[in-house]
């Protein structure tokens, strides 16, 4: 893995954000005040960006790093960040924009990074696990007590309390590492105050949003105040002139047009109130939901020059085709607590299953909360005599905006159904089945890649089924037919080359 060798120092800032309790702690952003290169590029000849690709969807490539505490818990749930992935391409939707995950998620075991207090931590977290080329995400519990932050030579921070379905933090971080800027640089942690008279320019630090360690030539720079007029859009603030002045530095709720109650005057002595509907304000989540026409410009040239290592030309994958149809058991079925296999259908594009199951229909507490790659899978050890509730999500790297299917229903008996393993490694479970349920085997080594003889006979000594097959793996589901099987007691047999097994079954 190349990593950056660019190594930066930024300072979060300690804002206070009310949106949620969650945030209620968090600064909503921690990316430092400055304007980028390529900004700089872009406002002094804007036609220069023009290309033959202006009008294409651009698709860029993400890695996704969900990190955890030393023990691997804590980590964000995938509901959550499906819902995230999900809002981040809806609000990037009228731009022409789309992103998708180039690689499978990144599991990262560290507290340390998991709970980072300051940004320095950060930057030994991107500088250490990114992946070069694509954009890389990072998922924690605190990014340096942020909603999130970019760092533009690493990646991007998000906090788990700042992440789900209703949150913009994401497109707004996305939005810093394309080349945008607050509409109110300048005034970082400084607090508006329309009793004093609004000063003509204002000095910030922006030493470490450099692209280089350069502290002799970096000083304090400064930004012009912006006016209401327009006249100095093009040099002043963001140098973006369609995100009009805006003041507040911190979090601010709105009014029902998506503007600040608080009324700030210009320099020259014109009211306005910020618009809140821009991602990369600091009003609330509920107030935001577009970039700018010029703002969409300079994101996208952004991509097509610096950052072009981060597109591809052809889609990676198609959309899931949802949603699921869940198959057994879904009509409140009888299952033991051990060994209950989870069945659903296959969805066209899907190459990952969220599989969810408690004993709550709000699936507010979870029992099961896990991704598969299969169509089924074996439950872990259930509370016997409880009454369960499952469903499944489809989705692939670049599909995430799928639904759960309807809910199934199943009961598990109050008899534990378990076997241990033989001295040799073989196992069969469960041993109490539902007419139809799959059987599990767990094989030894010494029995694969050998012929091997499944039977089932009743308690007469019928044959009542037979297959004959190879195991290649060491885990086998075999699905016994459903017709002929009554309640009562059978006998499993495994013949092979390497001795013979048998396991009394009962089905209910």
């Amino acid at each position: 893995m190349r990593l950056f060798l660019l190594l930066f120092l930024l300072f979060g800032l300690q804002i206070a954000l009310a949106q949620d309790p969650s945030k209620s702690e968090l600064a909503p952003c921690g990316t430092p005040p400055g304007i980028a290169p390529m900004l700089k590029a872009y406002r002094s000849n804007p036609g220069a960006f023009i290309t033959e690709r202006s009008s294409d969807t651009l698709l860029v490539g993400m890695q996704l790093h969900l990190l955890a505490q030393n023990n691997g818990t804590g980590r964000i749930s995938p509901e959550r960040l499906l819902d995230s992935y999900c809002r981040l391409n809806a609000d990037f939707a009228g731009t022409g924009i789309r992103f998708y995950s180039k690689f499978d998620w990144n599991r990262i075991d560290s507290t340390a990074w998991y709970q980072h207090d300051t940004i320095t931590k950060g930057i030994d977290m991107m500088l250490t696990n990114n992946v070069p080329d694509v954009l890389n995400i990072y998922f924690a519990s605190n990014v340096a007590d942020n909603c999130g932050y970019n760092l533009p030579y690493a990646g991007i921070a998000i906090s788990h309390g700042c992440s789900g379905s209703s949150s913009h933090t994401w497109a707004h971080e996305v939005g810093h590492a394309l080349s945008l800027p607050h509409p109110f640089i300048g005034w970082e942690r400084k607090v508006y105050s329309p009793s004093n008279p609004t000063p003509d320019t204002l000095t910030y630090d922006y030493t470490h949003f450099h692209a280089s360690l350069d502290l002799v030539n970096a000083p304090l720079d400064t930004a012009l105040t912006e006016y209401v007029d327009g006249s100095n859009c093009t040099i002043a603030a963001d140098l973006i002139c369609d995100t009009p002045p805006d003041y507040l530095s911190y979090g601010w709720n709105c009014n029902d047009q998506n503007l600040s109650f608080l009324v700030q005057t210009d320099p020259d002595g014109a009211t306005f109130r910020s618009d809140g509907s821009l991602f990369m304000s600091y009003a609330f989540d509920n107030c935001q939901n577009r970039f700018s026409a010029e703002q969409i410009a300079i994101m996208r040239a952004t991509l097509l020059t610096e950052k072009v290592a981060w597109l591809t030309t052809e889609p990676p994958g198609p959309d899931v085709q949802g949603p699921v149809a869940l198959q057994f058991p879904i009509n409140q079925e009888i299952v033991p607590p051990v060994g209950t296999m989870l069945r659903w259908s296959s969805v066209p594009g899907a190459t990952h299953y969220l599989v969810q199951a408690s004993i709550l229909q709000s699936f507010i507490l979870k029992t099961l909360d896990l991704v598969v790659t299969d169509t089924q899978f074996i439950a872990p050890d259930l509370l016997a005599n409880r009454k369960y509730y499952w469903r499944v999500r489809p989705f692939n790297n670049w599909s995430a905006c799928t639904t759960f299917s309807q809910s199934g229903v199943f009961n598990t008996t109050s008899i534990v159904s378990t076997t241990q393993p033989d001295s040799e490694g073989w196992r069969c479970y469960p041993t109490l089945l539902a007419s139809g349920q799959s059987l599990t085997l767990e094989l030894p080594e010494a029995w694969l890649h050998h012929p091997v003889q499944y039977q089932v006979y009743d308690a007469s000594g019928r044959m009542m089924w037979q297959n004959n097959v190879t195991p290649d793996e060491t885990l086998s589901i075999l699905g016994l037919p459903s017709n002929n099987w009554t309640p009562g007691v059978y006998r499993f047999v495994a013949i092979g080359e390497k001795g013979l097994k048998t396991q009394t079954l009962v089905v209910f």
